[in-house]
């Protein structure tokens, strides 16, 4: 692990998703929101441009778990893929918990994409961290976030 507790990656979002991130997390209270990330890999930098919000269809569980729609990220990745670019992560809340990955997180969790995590604690207070699996025997590590401004 690099400086900071942080792994060797990051990843670079638009200040206009990271709000809107947020702003779905708070929304969905006391349950979980999802969504899928959006964006490319330049010069060795991945970029998330959009964020695309999905339907939580595990409604036993809203409140600690998420499962995406199938054929919403089936959509979402047909609509990048025409604009050029690619599924780079998913995003997902957790209210009134921490923003780490849970266990059930780690065991759904694929290589090669950023996992956002967002705590909601009382509806109000948010805090953002992306994770990463570097390969399938691996746990989560964290990337670093960097928020650019006029993207």
């Amino acid at each position: 692990m690099g400086l900071f507790g942080f792994g060797k990656t990051a990843v670079h979002i638009s200040r206009s998703v990271y709000e809107e991130i947020l702003s779905h997390a708070k929304e969905a209270y006391p349950n979980e929101c999802c969504g899928v990330l959006v964006g490319a890999n330049y010069g060795g930098e991945r970029k998330i441009f959009e964020s695309h919000r999905a339907t939580n269809v595990n409604t036993d569980r809203a409140h600690d778990r998420y499962i995406i729609d199938p054929r919403e990220f089936n959509l979402i990745d047909k609509m990048a893929r025409s604009q050029s670019m690619d599924v780079m992560g998913f995003y997902h809340s957790h209210p009134d918990h921490p923003d780490k990955p849970s266990q059930t997180d780690r065991e759904w969790g694929q290589t090669g994409y950023s996992y956002i995590i967002v705590a909601v604690k009382g509806g109000k207070e948010t805090s953002m961290r992306s994770w990463m699996i570097e390969d399938d025997t691996a746990p989560f590590t964290e990337e670093k976030i960097k928020v650019l401004e006029n993207q």
